[in-house]
């Protein structure tokens, strides 16, 4: 249900497009999902666009905004007074606890220099100067993980393409202004993605030392998960028209693209697809992670399966999720049990990136409609129509997908960033009518955030497992509390909790329908 009208929450995507054509002003709208009071609910951050070459007159207010959650989705606007905001062109946020004071801060992905904004007790400070931090092209996504193992959070930023200026719209221009679109990122040349590691709180650019070699990727996507259970977190970057990357990490910051080797890189005909939005969850029940991909319309949803070995088998087909999804283009994309059953669904909200494609392609609209997969269990998907709501009837250029639960009931509800128009904010009202367990993880020194945790909880037969990631889906920062579906149980047997560092804890019996805290022993 949708929760957007009363909840106070005015903000407005500007792409500020004037005409030209930028490839910049199609992809952006981003959202955020972060606890910055320490309240213990969720507040959200919306990033903002800014003026473009070409803009005339006054520029309008173009400060990202932060809204705190006054309960039953109610919000204020506290941007001013927060300072969570800065005047570049905002493509997406990350908001670990980076320096492990108990609060989160903020990283954001600009067109132009990124910024870390440092929370100091509810008010942002801009701390980019002294932090190392140097990214000056698009940032598309940022993830933190430990990827050394030394107890703090390293940063990874993807990166999308360069010389964004120097195409102003394709098309045949003979036929008049209303026929040139966007151009596609075939035109641009990609801008490489960076890795840094931490040093005692400044970071260090250590791409080329670690095996970063990222000739022609050109990252819109982004997403941590140890795929292979060997204690190191590893990265997968959704690239647009150039083949996906799997960096899997040797240790000792030494990173090897498995992509192709693995069977990620690209679709089931052997070619490049067009990669927005992207996820790892155990859609099958199998204990491992699988992956899912968004992508450009005639192409369709991906989803590799995991084979627990080494292998990932592309079942796009015969998961369901193709052939629903042709005409359709995903960007942001979450696997999350939406109705606590136990088993992983889809959450896709989609947007085409081409504006007049009605002139050349009568089948598809600018506008779309989300779409809702449910799982069978099996890692078999159907789209859920009527009973998904009357917002999947409505058509939006939507982008951003974040996911947490904003009113503490037990279920996950979402937060979707549009290009150039008003958020939306969903209410999932048919989570909290199963069973579920939360859990709130607390880590060690200054990784308190316990981003790359994973966590199997078991109960009645079954093991489900799950990390602690924030990023993921697509310009969005995720409820970073782990929260799992169990369907008619009312307890679980055990929590198994494998920190960052290596170490593994357990709780014994928990009951169900409320939040836990387990802090690092």
């Amino acid at each position: 249900m949708e929760r957007t009208r009363g909840s106070g929450i005015d903000f407005v995507h500007r792409h500020f497009g004037t005409g030209r054509k930028y490839i910049v002003e199609i992809s952006s709208g981003s959202a955020a999902l972060l606890d910055f009071d320490g309240d213990g609910r969720l507040d959200v951050f919306f990033g903002q666009g800014a003026p473009l070459p070409g803009h005339v007159g006054a520029a309008t207010d173009h400060r990202d905004r932060l809204y705190r959650n006054l309960g039953d989705f109610r919000f204020e606007d506290v941007t001013e007074q927060s300072g969570a905001f800065d005047l570049e062109y905002t493509l997406s946020a990350a908001a670990p606890d980076l320096d492990g004071d108990g609060d989160p801060d903020l990283l954001l992905c600009n067109l132009g220099p990124d910024r870390l904004l440092r929370n100091d007790s509810g008010s942002f400070v801009d701390v980019t100067e002294t932090s190392g931090i140097l990214a000056d092209d698009y940032s598309s996504a940022a993830a933190f993980a430990d990827f050394d193992r030394d107890g703090d959070l390293d940063l990874f930023i993807a990166q999308y393409v360069l010389e964004v200026f120097d195409h102003e719209g394709c098309g045949d221009r003979s036929k008049g202004r209303e026929w040139v679109s966007y151009c596609s990122p075939d035109e641009y040349p990609a801008a490489h993605d960076r890795l840094f590691r931490n040093d005692d709180g400044t970071f260090t650019d250590v791409t080329e030392a670690a095996g970063i070699v990222d000739v022609d990727g050109k990252g819109l996507g982004l997403v941590i998960s140890d795929y292979d259970f060997d204690g190191d977190a590893d990265l997968f970057v959704a690239n647009d028209s150039t083949p996906n990357q799997l960096w899997c990490n040797q240790g000792g910051f030494c990173f090897r693209d498995v992509a192709a080797v693995v069977g990620v890189a690209v679709g089931l005909n052997g070619m490049s697809q067009a990669c927005m939005g992207t996820d790892f969850a155990d859609v099958d029940g199998d204990g491992d992670f699988d992956l899912v991909a968004a992508n450009l319309a005639l192409e369709g949803l991906t989803l590799y399966q995991y084979d627990g070995r080494s292998m990932f088998d592309d079942k796009s087909i015969s998961s369901g999720l193709q052939r629903p999804s042709l005409l359709y283009v995903g960007f942001g994309a979450e696997l999350f049990d939406v109705e606590n059953d136990g088993d992983i669904d889809l959450l896709v909200v989609n947007g085409h990136v081409v504006d007049n494609i009605e002139r050349s392609d009568p089948a598809q609209t600018f506008s779309q409609p989300a779409q809702l997969f449910l799982n069978d269990g099996t890692g078999r998907f159907s789209v859920a129509l009527e009973e998904a709501g009357p917002y999947f009837r409505e058509r939006h250029v939507s982008r951003a997908l974040a996911v947490g639960d904003l009113d503490n009931d037990g279920d996950l509800d979402a937060v979707i960033g549009d290009n150039n128009g008003p958020p939306h904010l969903l209410e999932n009202r048919a989570g909290h009518r199963r069973s579920w367990i939360g859990l709130e993880l607390i880590g060690k020194a200054r990784n308190r955030s316990a981003l790359g945790a994973l966590v199997r909880v078991r109960a009645g037969g079954r093991t489900h497992v799950n990390e602690v990631r924030g990023t993921s889906s697509f310009a969005a920062f995720h409820d970073l509390r782990l929260l799992f579906g169990l369907g008619d149980l009312e307890s679980v047997d055990q929590v198994e909790v494998r920190w960052p560092d290596g170490e593994v804890q357990t709780c014994e019996h928990l009951p169900a329908r409320r939040y836990h805290r387990i802090t690092q022993q």
